[in-house]
């Protein structure tokens, strides 16, 4: 029966095989690498099975997420107390020397203020003469005093809360 087709037809079917045979290879090639990957993917996952199961991996995700908000708000209570703190705390220091009296000859006599961020502290003020010294402590609330207050301590206090002094480090008592 092979004797009756001709030759070209024979040439070409066998073309045809080849070319399919070729086409098959290089499908076989891509499943081959396909299921390669495939293989390494589940072998990293079986590896991953093996050393943990996942169901605890997820309990035990939870359980973290679960004490990190618990020290969460245990560090934001504690926050809410070091700024409660904080408001009490010195935290403007301001200090004014000045000549108290003309036949001193120098700015030794000072006045310091020290106030929270409520305004509230002392003013100290030292006075210094030739033949003495000194020192006084007043309270202050609010940024104001009960006792009276001089020049300079009211000064030093308005400098405080108000950030700098003015020209009132020249303030002389004559």
């Amino acid at each position: 029966m092979l004797q009756n087709i001709p030759t070209s037809y024979l040439v070409l079917g066998g073309m045809a095989a080849l070319v399919l045979a070729i086409v098959a290879l290089i499908f076989a090639l891509i499943a081959v690498i396909s299921a390669a990957r495939v293989q390494r993917r589940f072998r990293r996952w079986k590896q991953l099975q093996r050393t943990a199961d996942l169901d605890e991996v997820f309990a035990s995700t939870v359980e973290e997420v679960s004490k990190l908000r618990a020290e969460l708000a245990s560090v934001r209570a504690e926050l809410g107390h070091v700024r409660a703190a904080l408001e009490h705390k010195i935290s403007t220091a301001r200090v004014l020397r000045y000549n108290a009296f003309a036949d001193t000859g120098s700015d030794l006599s000072f006045s310091v203020a020290l106030l929270d961020d409520r305004l509230n502290g002392v003013v100290l003020s030292s006075i210094y003469g030739r033949e003495e010294s000194r020192m006084y402590a007043k309270p202050v609330e609010g940024g104001k005093s009960r006792y009276v207050l001089t020049d300079e301590e009211r000064a030093v206090i308005d400098a405080a809360m108000h950030g700098g002094l003015q020209a009132a480090s020249t303030m002389r008592e004559d």
